[in-house]
């Protein structure tokens, strides 16, 4: 066999395992139009544990990743940039399917962040750094 054919073996057989332990996030909602960074944004274990009326719902997080915590800090930055989020909630705990754990979250906008939007660019999201019309 030649040098190159057994590289080309090594990355087939080695994809899977690369694939089993990847990594995987998004975001899905309307978002608040604001970017947070995710270093802000805070985790709540449950709906139990705040009041309804102290956030808006702005939409979900899912991530998936090779530890519990790897898969929380995928979420937030999931919920703080794209979302403009500045709470990551808790559906369920973090949870272990396979050999990655999965992290499935509400993203909210604290009261607070709603009467005065969370720091960020100070731009929302979508906005044109040059003079001109927001991007839609």
């Amino acid at each position: 066999m030649r040098l190159s054919s057994i590289h080309a073996l090594i990355l087939v057989l080695a994809a899977p395992l690369v694939t089993a332990c990847g990594t995987t996030s998004f975001f899905k909602g309307p978002g608040s139009g604001y970017s947070v960074d995710p270093g802000r944004v805070q985790v709540i274990a449950s709906k139990d544990d705040i009041s309804a009326d102290s956030y808006k719902e702005v939409g979900i997080a899912r991530a998936k990743a090779a530890t519990a915590q790897q898969a929380v800090d995928m979420a937030k930055e999931r919920c703080g940039r794209a979302g403009g989020g500045d709470l990551l909630i808790m559906n369920t705990p973090p949870f272990q399917s396979g050999e990655r754990w999965n992290v499935d979250a509400t993203c909210g906008l604290s009261a607070a962040a709603q009467k005065n939007p969370p720091p960020s660019s100070g731009k929302p999201v979508g906005a044109s750094s040059s003079k001109g019309k927001p991007i839609k």
